[in-house]
């Protein structure tokens, strides 16, 4: 008996096991040949392949596919070569074609297909189109004047048996049922029975299967022939290349070879000096030789359709790429190392990451998806069930309420990964001090018990941030394709099976903050200001310089967070060269070494770990920084291959890595022992190694985001305004629209309230003023905001009548522009209370005339309001906070000011000169960091503002513990604490808590 019809847990709703887990146990239970056979799909494809291989087992690749408007399906399993890519086709087919009818087309695309079926009319159906059927037997027995017995007696047709197999044990029919009501939106106590499969539905041994099947022996005869005539083991493409232009690779290499030079001089002048001729020739031999010459093609084409692009990951250390425009940091001069992007050796398909504007990537996207037609389509991600999520789902299928599913949920921000916790969410959140109110009555234990075993469970298919695949035929040939709910294609594979396959995949993602600099600049050319970008260095300015060296760069791309600005103020340099080292130092767990390299930055001793690193080291200060520092080192100190040390780069990322790290650790001990290293020396280059690899960015990566940094801290360090307005505007970036109010402020910008006669629908500055866009209104729909300025630009609005006419806003979008200011300008001398009376005339007026007629008889200027007193002050304030998030005029701690100073509250300004003093500080909460220290515990770093600068502060574990339940964002706070420094940045280590 050999399995023919197992669902793993990529059977999305049905199955519930990983499929390593049911190759491990199909291998113990004595098997030898195995069928997946997933619902519609082939997610699992490569990981079962892989575990396949593994357990020594023999796999038969398959797929369930069903008709989505009729009770048919079959299960198709690959016999040879020409049967994968008419499954994919019919999978395709299945998830596209919206008139897909399962019975009428299987025939066209059966060639290489055995097909089983439990269906005797499409077996009797397909059988006469020639195809290669069998009838499925899913249970024993079956009587033999049974409808399928007979109908394949008469045909002539194999029975076969089939047994479903949906989980892994008789255990795991509990997880099935829970997917399935979580599937069908219900209640576990309203789970259709016709919609869960059968208790006996798990992974039998051979034994068992032969028990249930003794009334009908020929069937489990007929799944061993059917498994022997089964030739095919999985689709081997090599390395699948984009086309370009429909060039062959010689075609591709000429060309390529032209727009290198080309690009070259464009870069450099018309006389190549010889290090770039030399490097060109290099990186072209090496491109020639692993055919990649129309992919580089490829990719310079889609960076011409934007203006403003970064191209970053290791493809940045590739002059070729340089030159053709797809990056923008030279990587002769910033010695930047082309091993790491390709090498003569290397198997796998590197790939080349550019960055567009987040708001015109999808443009570019789409535009190559229509020029390369059924030859491109996006990489998917495969979203799991995270903690959060499986909570949530599992307590909903509990029939709990929303209000007590987010009693507990709220709870959940700090299990984000599958690797958070101890594997039992009921003992870890009874362990967290921020859930440590919390009652967990039944059914809640039982809630968190089910949803553990949901974790890590695909729950659906979503589009992979950026990742195309172009090939030079049809996709549907290579992997199953879906319709993104977004409606761009989709390929079944994951970012790291479409690179197992061998597909090369284009990364083009999207950088808010190339928006942040394109806005700014139009910003600019609008207010009139000349600026000049063909002349623009701004890593050479020394107010720039000045600006990152300080850690004065909220708002700047990559380096805004605390942990950088902080980095920064404690380095003191602002140069590009060590703004790239600090972008990729700056990780996970690196606080040590930070603190190491800071020290020798300012000075400090140190040896090199060994005379060989001298070169690989040097500019790091003998500290591993980036990611090909780990090749570098394994090349130098033990002789490594370029092949072997990016392997060992690789394996050091992944979540397997101890399983061929171990072999790797070996080959680098003997290599160092053979060079004369000293074995105390190698196992400290090894642990150095084993700390950075796995976070770190590449060096070239690391340079291409600190050309952006330097753009955007040039533009704020020049022009203030015009900076945040775009900050704002693209509503990217670490902190909130509340803390880049703050910032702007602080930069001496003054701040103009929303205003329905001047406010456009985006935030704008210019000069040292910034105008509060209409998309701060909380509540305002966009189509509202268009309406307004398109109106305005028709002509202006004469009072509040007219606009209420013109632009007939909803009432809560009214009220929210009364209560934030936005119609203030209409009445001049009007209180808000008198414009909420305006709006209850007009909608007074519309119900009386059917909302055909105006609203006032009389010319709206000569309208009278009722003497209504205006809102009290600290209610005002309070109502515009609700509505913008902030406040026009002030700071919201200036408010807190009298209780700020009875508690005797030092301001953010001077905190620096109370270093070693314990002090009170009073200050709102703009942002915050979970971390764990080496034992685990958890504690936090906090960042808060007041009217006079920031405070970052540090809360320990015992502190955290003691008052995390306390805080919250978007609040005031009085903290006690002692001010330290370190390499002069001032933080404060807080002991006590309390909202102010």
């Amino acid at each position: 008996m050999i399995p023919l019809t197992l669902r793993s847990h990529h059977s999305l709703g049905w199955g519930t096991t990983p499929v390593t887990q049911l190759c491990r146990r199909a291998r113990r239970l004595g098997y030898t040949r195995l069928a997946l056979t997933d619902t519609d799909n082939l997610y699992g494809l490569w990981p079962f392949l892989a575990a396949c291989r593994q357990e020594g087992l023999t796999p038969i690749v398959g797929a369930e596919l069903t008709d989505p408007r009729r009770p048919h399906r079959a299960v198709c399993l690959v016999a040879d070569a020409q049967g994968y890519p008419r499954l994919c086709r019919l999978l395709t087919r299945r998830h596209t074609a919206v008139d897909f009818d399962l019975a009428a087309e299987l025939p066209a695309h059966a060639d290489g297909l055995v097909v089983l079926t439990s269906d005797p009319q499409l077996l009797l159906r397909w059988h006469a189109a020639g195809v290669t059927v069998a009838a499925a037997m899913p249970r024993a027995p079956l009587a033999p004047t049974h409808p399928l017995r007979r109908t394949a007696r008469e045909s002539g047709t194999p029975l076969v048996a089939t047994p479903g197999t949906f989980f892994l044990d008789p255990e795991g029919h509990a997880d099935h049922r829970l997917l399935r009501a979580i599937a069908l939106n219900t209640t576990l106590e309203r789970l259709p029975p016709d919609q869960v499969a059968p208790p006996n539905a798990w992974l039998d041994s051979p034994q068992g299967y032969a028990a249930r099947f003794a009334a009908c022996t020929e069937a489990i005869a007929n799944t061993h022939t059917i498994a022997e005539r089964i030739a095919f083991s999985g689709p081997d493409f090599g390395l699948v290349m984009p086309p370009w232009a429909d060039a062959d690779d010689q075609a591709a290499e000429q060309a390529l070879r032209r727009a290198a030079y080309a690009g070259a001089r464009r870069r450099y002048g018309r006389d190549l000096t010889e290090p770039v001729v030399d490097r060109l020739e290099h990186e072209l031999a090496i491109i020639g030789r692993m055919r990649f010459a129309a992919y580089f093609l490829v990719v310079r084409d889609i960076v011409r359709r934007s203006p403003r692009t970064c191209g970053r990951g290791s493809g940045a250390a590739s002059l070729v790429a340089y030159s053709l425009g797809i990056t923008n940091v030279c990587p002769v001069k910033h010695n930047l190392y082309f091993g790491r992007f390709l090498n003569p050796g290397r198997k796998d398909p590197p790939d080349i990451d550019v960055d567009f504007a987040w708001d015109e990537r999808d443009g570019v996207i789409q535009g190559v998806l229509d020029q390369f037609g059924t030859r491109a389509a996006m990489v998917s991600s495969h979203i799991l069930f995270q903690p959060r999520m499986a909570v949530r789902e599992t307590a909903k299928v509990f029939g709990l309420t929303e209000a007590e599913i987010g009693r507990v949920t709220r709870r959940l921000p700090w299990f984000w990964r599958l690797q958070d916790g101890t594997g039992d969410l009921l003992a870890d959140l009874r362990r967290r001090p921020e859930a440590k109110a919390l009652e967990f009555d039944p059914p809640w234990p039982q809630i968190l018990s089910l949803a553990q075993r949901l974790i890590g469970t695909p729950r659906h298919l979503a589009v992979h941030p950026g990742g195309i695949v172009i090939t030079p035929r049809p996709i549907h040939d290579y992997v199953p394709v879906e319709t993104a709910p977004k409606g761009v294609p989709m390929i079944q594979w994951d970012k790291d099976d479409t690179e197992t396959a061998g597909l090369v995949k284009i990364d083009l993602l999207g950088n808010r903050s190339l928006a942040v600099i394109r806005d700014a600049i139009h910003n600019l050319h609008r207010d009139g200001t000349p600026f000049d970008e063909t002349r623009w260095e701004p890593e050479a300015d020394p107010a720039t310089r000045a600006l990152v060296a300080h850690g004065r760069t909220m708002g700047c791309f990559y380096i805004e967070s605390p942990a950088m600005r902080l980095l920064q103020q404690k380095a003191g340099k602002g140069d590009f060269e060590h703004l790239v080292i600090h972008s990729s130092i700056i990780r996970p767990a690196a606080n040590d070494c930070i603190q190491e390299y800071i020290r020798r930055l300012h000075g400090g001793g140190w040896e090199p770990l060994h005379p060989l690193l001298d070169d690989v080291l040097n500019e790091t200060l003998g500290i591993m920084v980036y990611q090909e520092d780990v090749s570098r080192a394994a090349v130098a100190l033990a002789g490594f291959s370029d092949v072997d040390a990016d392997g060992l780069r690789k394996v050091m990322a992944k979540k397997d890595r101890h399983r061929r790290l171990e072999d790797y650790r070996q080959q680098f001990a003997e290599g160092a022992r053979r060079r004369g290293v000293p074995p105390e020396c190698v196992e400290q280059v090894w642990q150095m190694m084993m700390s950075f690899s796995g976070y770190s960015f590449c060096k070239p990566h690391s340079a291409s985001y600190a050309r952006v940094s330097f753009q955007a801290a040039y533009l704020k360090a020049h022009f203030p305004a015009a900076f945040m307005a775009a900050v704002i505007s693209n509503q990217g970036g670490f902190y909130s629209t509340f803390a880049y109010v703050s910032e702007a402020r602080r930069l001496g910008v003054t701040l103009q309230g929303p205003d329905a006669a001047r406010s456009r629908i985006r935030w704008t500055g210019g000069r040292d003023c910034l105008q509060v866009g209409l998309m701060a209104v909380k509540g305002l729909a966009r189509e509202t905001a268009r309406r307004i300025v398109a109106q305005r630009e028709r002509r202006p609005f004469r009072d509040p009548a007219d606009f209420l006419e013109r632009v007939r806003p909803d009432e809560a979008e009214a009220r929210a522009l009364i209560l934030c200011g936005a119609l203030d300008a209409l009445a001049p001398g009007w209180t808000r209370p008198q414009l909420i009376w305006a709006l209850a005339r007009w909608q007074a007026g519309r119900r009386t005339a059917g909302g055909t007629l105006p609203l006032f008889a009389e010319a709206p200027t000569t309208l009278a309001p009722p003497d209504l007193p205006p809102d009290p002050p600290l209610e005002r304030l309070r109502r515009e906070f609700k509505v913008l998030g902030f406040l026009r005029d002030c700071h919201p701690m200036t408010l807190y000011a009298d209780a700020a100073r009875r508690a005797g509250a030092v301001s953010a300004r001077d905190l620096p000169q109370q270093v070693g003093r314990r002090v009170a500080f009073a200050g709102w909460l703009i942002t915050g960091k979970v971390v764990h220290t080496k034992r685990g515990d958890p504690m936090e770093f906090l960042t808060f503002e007041d009217d006079t600068g920031i405070v970052e502060t540090t809360f320990f574990p015992r502190a955290y513990e003691r008052f995390c339940h306390l805080l919250d964002h978007g609040r005031p706070y009085l903290l006690q604490g002692l001010v330290e420094d370190n390499w002069g940045a001032a933080t404060l280590t807080v002991s006590a808590a309390r909202p102010l």
